[in-house]
């Protein structure tokens, strides 16, 4: 997977999140993108981890949006602008605008009333993109932060995972080996009793293929697509191997252990 490179050229706002506080840019290829920076230097981790999920997101057909690689210009800032995490600068994580009619998805409730009608891309892409958080122990998509847009195009409704800065249990990557087995407690996670026996009742043996599928898909990721996906980490936000094989090994380990924690995590909420 090669990684597209392109340029801010017209500065719309910063964004006011916990955090990160993402900036909107128009870039040289003629799209918008939300674009993380490194906070002048100081949080690369944050970039690398969204990299990473988003390539490992559309290996699997997890629906997220297009990403680039940003070259943040910082001569098209406004001088008078008060950002909160300094300017933005160097080479930024760029999420493209999604097409079409877009909602942010702030509860869980939206998500019920959804799926209230038959619509089996939605609880396909859910059930996937809990497996997908289960593996990666992303700890920034619970109930009442499910960092999730809605996509209404045409007659197709569909879920969008974003934001994944909070992959890894947030951990520094050397620090990954000693939870590499551990099982995301309820909570962490979407994987929520009052959703889930809904879904259960509604979608019973379609929601247990679903779930087949994407844990036999991660479990059957290969060594050298991992590889390659920790390869194209830029060299300019500083990893170094030692931390790239502290991220593979914890990649490699949980990918055979989704199913059964899945499955002990649907046993806990009466699944």
């Amino acid at each position: 997977m090669i990684i597209k490179r392109v340029k801010t050229e017209i500065f719309q706002k910063e964004f006011e999140t916990r955090g990160s506080h993402p900036s909107l840019f128009d870039c040289s290829d003629e799209n918008r993108y939300i674009v993380k920076h490194a906070q002048q230097g100081r949080n690369y981790k944050h970039l690398i981890n969204e990299l990473i999920a988003a390539q490992l997101a559309q290996t699997l057909n997890i629906p997220v949006p297009e990403f680039s690689l940003i070259e943040i210009n910082e001569g098209i800032l406004p001088a008078d602008y008060l950002f909160a995490c300094g300017k933005p600068s160097g080479l930024g994580y760029g999420s493209q605008f999604l097409s079409g009619t877009i909602r942010a998805i702030t509860n869980i409730d939206t998500i019920i009333n959804i799926t209230k009608h038959k619509n089996d891309e939605v609880v396909e892409d859910l059930i996937k993109i809990c497996a997908f958080d289960i593996w990666l122990r992303n700890a920034d998509r619970v109930i009442n932060n499910p960092n999730l847009l809605l996509q209404e195009s045409g007659k197709r409704i569909r879920l969008f995972a974003i934001d994944h800065s909070s992959i890894f249990s947030e951990l520094n990557y050397n620090d990954l080996e000693r939870e590499a087995a551990e099982i995301p407690s309820i909570g962490e996670n979407l994987v929520d009793a009052v959703l889930f026996q809904k879904l259960y009742f509604k979608y019973g043996l379609f929601f247990d293929k679903v779930k087949q599928d994407i844990c036999t898909a991660i479990s059957a990721l290969t060594d050298k697509t991992i590889y390659k996906i920790l390869n194209n980490i830029p060299l300019e936000w500083g990893i170094n191997s030692e931390e790239k094989d502290a991220i593979f090994n914890f990649i490699k380990t949980r990918k055979y252990l989704v199913k059964k924690q899945f499955d002990i995590l649907l046993k806990e909420i009466g699944l």
